[in-house]
């Protein structure tokens, strides 16, 4: 074998569940199970079932998994389908002297009543079980993330990065049945270890070290910029050519830029060409999209037989562009060349239509090609792990300017210091409760539980992501600014647990009717921690 390709798909809706519908909120959710998830695994079954190894790593954060396996959510998914075949339905009619509109309401009747099938029949109306099952068939490879897919670097108290982490991993084994190998750091957001106080602090992989977790995936300038501290097998400076391992004894791997630009780029990316469905264009009346990219003022209608034949011309320039990365490779003397190629799993349907029968396209056309085959990341590792240098990286994101600019800037970095601050007086509520003796009743233990719940879903990067970008900018000030007010209620409250006015019975349930996630949480493990513990 002369190369690898590893593709990973990063799959994250933040928490929506009963905090606004639409235009942000639980539709987040709905749209990304019609047109992303569904097809998807529609996709990955029907390889699967025909004899071919996708080879694909799927990450799933914990607070995804969650969503998708709640009663609430699914009830409300196939409502969401059931209006969205009646719009469509109703477009038909409406377009019946335009045959080029009819053709497009078709289309969707055809597309929404087979994912709402495909969904029942063959899902079970379990994703998280689907995947499982792939995973256990050895067809795909699925990893984890941090429980809400907190920004870790920028979380000051260890307290929150161990919290994190910890619900990450007993999530994953929960619905996968086994621990994880493989772990998504959220925006791809690494920290080594640093000085706090005098202390040593230590780096986000020794926290996953801690819980078995063998790799995880960085943006290409995190390995451009690191330092060789051990090169037994003579390779030379860092590239994204090869796995790596870090003093902690986890592996790390970086994103192939080739790959990701031919793919994100909006000057060169495949999802910019004109036969490809429009994403911005929708119909004023239902919603619907029936435009083609095209040009910037006008748009042409679109044509799902234009757009899968161009599916199948650029789902063979990927592969060619594959073996032009394993040839460069080995030019340079890597023997046995890896390209990782982390997408958001969200782009494959939501923000590029075609997305998933490209995927589908590459792995059939992968499975009849020699010299490269598609693998997932864990099983690369197994077999390369001995030639892999030992390497220290610096702080690094696959956000703009490869730092922490995105999540950290003075327009929204006030979030941080309220956040953390609410980590440390979590600290202090419970040190004062263990201190003192004091064994919490069942009301003050759902105080604390809730505690716990509105902490982690504060600390979501999506919500300083939201505001920087300004996509949904007054949602998620509201969001984040509705758990940090509950948390500070939950706070008095557990000041004096005995005082059950200060958080009735009935405030507690309405918190934990919209925000009840990980109902068996765990309030001791946001205890205090010992740096370098």
């Amino acid at each position: 074998m002369s190369g690898t390709f590893c593709l990973m798909l990063h799959s994250h809706i933040p928490y929506c569940r009963k905090s606004g519908v639409w235009p942000a909120g639980e539709e987040w959710l709905f749209e990304a199970m019609n047109e992303c998830y569904i097809p998807l695994l529609t996709v990955l079954r029907r390889l699967h079932l025909s004899g071919i190894r996708p080879g694909i790593t799927i990450g799933v954060v914990p607070i995804l998994a969650l969503q998708l396996s709640d009663g609430y959510m699914k009830a409300r998914f196939l409502e969401y389908m059931g209006d969205k075949i009646l719009r469509a339905r109703y477009d038909l009619e409406r377009f019946e002297d335009e045959p080029a509109r009819r053709r497009v309401a078709e289309y969707w009747i055809a597309v929404f009543e087979d994912n709402v099938r495909a969904y029942v029949k063959e899902f079970h109306q379990d994703i998280p079980g689907t995947l499982r099952w792939l995973q256990d068939e050895g067809a795909v490879e699925v990893v984890t993330s941090a429980a809400t897919h907190g920004f870790l670097p920028l979380l000051s108290r260890d307290s929150a990065v161990y919290a994190q982490v910890k619900i990450g991993v007993e999530t994953y084994e929960k619905h996968f049945g086994a621990p994880p190998r493989g772990f998504w750091l959220p925006e791809c957001a690494y920290r080594p270890a640093e000085d706090r106080d005098g202390r040593r602090r230590r780096a986000i992989d020794e926290w996953l070290s801690d819980f078995g977790v063998e790799w995880f995936i960085v943006e290409d300038v995190g390995i451009g910029s690191a330092a060789v501290i051990e090169d037994a097998k003579g390779c030379g400076a860092p590239t994204t050519d090869r796995g790596y391992r870090l003093p902690s004894g986890v592996d790390v791997f970086g994103r192939n830029a080739a790959t990701g630009r031919q793919v994100w780029s909006a000057e060169v990316g495949y999802p910019s060409h004109p036969e490809y469905l429009e994403f911005h264009w929708q119909d004023p009346e239902t919603g619907l999209r029936y435009h083609r990219v095209t040009g910037k003022d006008k748009k042409d209608i679109y044509d799902p037989d234009k757009a899968r034949l161009r599916v199948a011309r650029d789902a063979a320039h990927f592969v060619r562009l594959l073996s032009a990365e394993v040839k460069r490779a080995k030019a340079a003397g890597v023997g046995s060349p890896v390209i990782v190629s982390p997408y958001d799993t969200e782009l494959f349907g939501h923000w590029w239509h075609e997305g998933p029968a490209f995927i589908e396209q590459v792995c059939r056309a992968l499975a009849k090609k020699t010299g490269i085959a598609a693998a997932g990341i864990g099983d690369f590792a197994d077999k390369n792990r001995e030639d892999f240098q030992t390497i220290e990286m610096g702080p690094s994101t696959w956000g703009e300017n490869g730092d922490f600019t995105v999540w950290q800037n003075p327009e929204h970095g006030w979030i941080w210091p309220l956040i953390n601050d609410c980590c440390r007086q979590m600290e202090d509520v419970l040190s004062g409760i263990e201190a003192a003796g004091y064994v919490p009743d069942v009301h003050g233990v759902r105080v604390l539980k809730q505690m716990g719940r509105e902490l982690l879903l504060m600390q979501g990067s999506d919500w300083p992501f939201l505001l920087y970008t300004e996509q949904a900018r007054e949602y998620a000030n509201q969001r984040f600014h509705h758990h940090h007010q509950r948390f500070l209620k939950l706070l008095w409250a557990a000041r004096d647990l005995e005082d059950r006015n200060r958080a009735s019975d009935h405030d507690l349930s309405e918190m934990e009717d919209i925000d009840g996630v990980w109902g068996e949480i765990e309030y001791r493990i946001f205890r205090e921690r010992e740096i370098g513990n």
